[in-house]
């Protein structure tokens, strides 16, 4: 079973991919262009002294602080080592070998991967081009159905699910649904009126689960600190196999201190939106078609991507070949800061010429 999972490739780290190539800006991982708050850095070297002291087991004042934050109870929260880990809880506490899970492809990869480690079946309903295709994934439901992926906005599809679809897609599944796990990694970033906030719907469908990260928003990627909201009793099963101390002390400390820097929060939100309507009304006047984003990064379909990524470096920046993760044919292009988006502009300008 073990063989046939493919290791997720995150590729070279910064740091070596520097000491080959001199400087370099990473559009390659929608990470933050703007870093983490000046006040979180500066809790985090305050609480550098105490790292030899083992962390809130629970993460306690973190829960509590998103629970004010979100108007839920702290007893609905958890928090793990970013994202992935809290994909790996509910792989642990749901997943029984011969279960059905719902996966629109492509998507993000560890969604499968959290399946074929429990021995689940994984069902994949593609996409509608760049979009998720909820009648579709209605159509895949089973009573083997243990529960489905959804991803808004996606990655690396960059669309959302629209409110109106995905309340109808949860009411028609009655009075005993699957679990729908709603990945709003990306949520931050959603201007359109149409996306819906997954918390709030957590009082009509108690079988939702809700996750999020402080690795985009917030800058704490390095860090790798996410939560998962839910009903009280979903995360009472997902607790049950939290390993103790699962998120760090500075992991902690940050993600508290974001939690409370509501204007760093504000001030990315603001670059992204407006550098990604920049970025996309300066490409799709070079005649570049990608769908319309609300994350903090662009897809954008090239003639030659190997060519067009090649050539993005030697200009100082990385950028994500949509041929490995799921999109042959484009590049997925993280939101950066103004310099750098007329830099990549320019680049693509002396390959057209």
């Amino acid at each position: 079973m073990i063989e046939r999972i493919v290791p997720y490739q995150a590729g070279p780290s910064l740091e070596a991919l520097e000491r080959e190539h001199g400087p370099l800006v990473r559009l390659s991982a929608n990470e933050n262009p703007l870093g983490a708050s000046p006040k979180v850095v500066e809790v985090v070297a305050r609480e550098a002294s105490r790292i030899h002291l083992y962390p809130d087991g629970g993460s306690t004042a973190l829960r509590e602080a998103l629970g004010r934050d979100l108007g839920v109870g702290p007893e609905q929260i958890v928090v793990a080592n970013g994202a992935d880990e809290l994909l790996q809880l509910i792989g642990l506490a749901a997943f029984d070998p011969g279960d059905e899970i719902v996966v629109p492809e492509p998507s993000f990869e560890p969604y499968t991967t959290v399946a074929q480690v429990a021995n689940a079946r994984v069902i994949a309903s593609p996409l509608a081009g760049y979009h998720t295709a909820l009648d579709d994934v209605r159509l895949r439901i089973t009573d083997r159905t243990k529960a489905v992926m959804l991803c808004s906005p996606h990655n690396p599809a960059t669309t959302i699910i629209p409110r109106g679809p995905l309340t109808a897609l949860l009411e028609s599944f009655g009075d005993d649904p699957p679990l729908i796990v709603l990945d709003e990694a990306y949520g931050d970033f959603a201007d359109d009126p149409e996306f819906p906030d997954g918390v709030a719907l957590l009082k009509r469908f108690p079988r939702l689960l809700v996750l999020r990260t402080f690795s985009k928003i917030a800058g704490l990627a390095g860090l790798r600190v996410g939560y998962a909201v839910g009903s009280a009793e979903t995360i009472d099963r997902l607790n049950r196999v939290r390993a103790p101390y699962n998120v760090n002390r500075l992991g902690q400390v940050a993600a508290l201190a974001a939690v409370e820097d509501r204007e760093h929060r504000d001030r990315t939100r603001r670059l992204v939106i407006e550098e990604r309507a920049f970025l996309s009304r300066e490409l799709a006047q070079r005649g570049f078609l990608f769908p319309p984003s609300q994350a903090n990064f662009l897809l954008v379909k090239v003639g030659d991507a190997g060519k067009a990524r090649d050539a993005i470096a030697r200009a100082g920046i990385l950028v994500r070949d949509g041929g490995m993760v799921g999109f042959p044919g484009h590049l997925r292009i993280s939101i950066g800061l103004r310099a750098t988006n007329e830099r990549l502009l320019k680049v693509f300008d002396d390959l057209g010429s």
